[in-house]
Parts: C-alpha cells; sequence; structure tokens
C-alpha cells in the first residue's frame, strides 16, 4: 500500500483504469456474441428463403409436367 497521497492516488487510477479494462473487454465480448447470433439468424433466414424458392419451383415444374400429360392425352379436364 501507498505512503503518500500521491501513490495511493496513482494505485486508486490503476483500479479505475482495470476494472475500465474489464467492463470493455466484457462489453465487446457481449457484442461480438450479438453479432455472432445475427449472422446466424440471417444464415438461417437465406437458407429458409432458397428452400422454399426451390419448393415453389419444383411444384411448378411438377404443374407443367401434368398439365404436359393431361394434353398428351388428351384428357385436360376442360369440359
Amino acid at each position: 500500500m501507498a505512503d503518500t497521497i500521491g501513490g495511493k492516488l496513482a494505485e486508486a487510477g490503476n483500479a479505475v483504469g482495470e476494472a475500465a479494462k474489464k467492463v470493455v473487454n466484457k462489453a465487446g465480448e457481449k457484442i461480438e456474441e450479438g453479432t455472432n447470433w445475427v449472422k446466424e439468424k440471417v444464415h438461417q433466414t437465406k437458407n429458409r428463403a432458397e428452400e422454399a424458392a426451390e419448393e415453389q419451383a419444383n411444384k411448378a415444374k411438377e404443374a407443367e409436367i401434368d398439365a404436359e400429360a393431361k394434353a398428351k392425352d388428351g384428357n385436360c379436364g376442360c369440359g
């Protein structure tokens, strides 16, 4: 422990500086966690959108194949 007022102030300043470093480091960790969470959610959303688009494309292709088959059979279901 410091014997002078200047020494005590220096120790207090160092303690405050260390506490501030810990707070900044903790905040940085939380920001990184938040960033990673957002990236994961964006990736999941992108995958879902791609899957939905692929599903719609498959349904359209199936409908096209069905329409072609009905046209060949002469059974269009239109009358």
